[in-house]
């Protein structure tokens, strides 16, 4: 039974915890080179403005190429995610980071990415097992990914965070009910991340960790 003492933080992935947003962006645009397509780092930011997988569809607006690009993508990823030099890895920071605020509150992970390549990272770091809810699928939005995890709980919404680095997810978090955290680490910056009027906006772990434990009743 979840202990009714520690509300829920719920973590985007990529960009939060992650450090990915160089293979991400090279891996997209080497993946939109072979479909004939130019594909700028603003380009990739752009699309987490809102629902990001309507908006590769819109970007590429091609059903053939789109496939193709997809194709690229899939074949390419795992082997680029492992890469010692240029491979996705999690922030300096993070392992203490949730060690500490675990004693506190329930972690969950909701993610677009692969479950399996996030898994990995996490239990490389030996915090795997932190997380007691880790749902990552490219098949359902955020907002969808986010209320499974709420369903799961059954947790108040107005007493869950959720943090996250790009104003689309800011976005999905308010439409259900969640507390805002946005860092300016990730994808999007603190100007591009204020138009979505998150509840708080971090540049730094440390300033994170205060707001969790400001919130924390007496």
């Amino acid at each position: 039974m979840i202990p009714k003492a520690k509300d829920l933080i719920i973590f985007d992935f990529d960009g939060v915890l992650a450090d990915s947003f160089d293979y991400f962006y090279a891996l997209n645009r080497d993946g939109m080179k072979h479909v004939g397509l130019s594909f700028t780092k603003e380009d990739y930011r752009n699309l987490f403005i809102d629902n990001v997988h309507r908006g590769f569809k819109d970007f590429i607006n091609n059903n053939q190429k789109y496939l193709a690009y997809s194709e690229f993508r899939k074949a390419n990823y795992d082997r680029r995610y492992y890469d010692k030099e240029r491979g996705v890895k999690l922030f300096p920071k993070v392992p203490i980071f949730l060690k500490k605020i675990s004693k506190a509150y329930l972690l969950a992970v909701a993610s677009s990415g692969q479950q399996k390549n996030i898994r990995n990272l996490l239990n490389k770091a030996g915090v795997e097992s932190l997380f007691d809810l880790i749902l990552a699928d490219s098949n359902y939005s955020k907002k969808e990914t986010i209320k499974k995890i709420l369903n799961k709980h059954r947790v108040n919404s107005e007493q869950t965070f959720f943090v996250t680095d790009t104003v689309g997810d800011v976005k999905a978090a308010k439409k259900c009910g969640l507390k805002t955290i946005a860092i300016t680490w990730g994808f999007h910056d603190k100007k591009t991340l204020m138009t979505a009027g998150p509840d708080y906006i971090v540049a730094d772990f440390k300033a994170l960790g205060s707001i969790l434990k400001s919130s924390r009743p007496n």
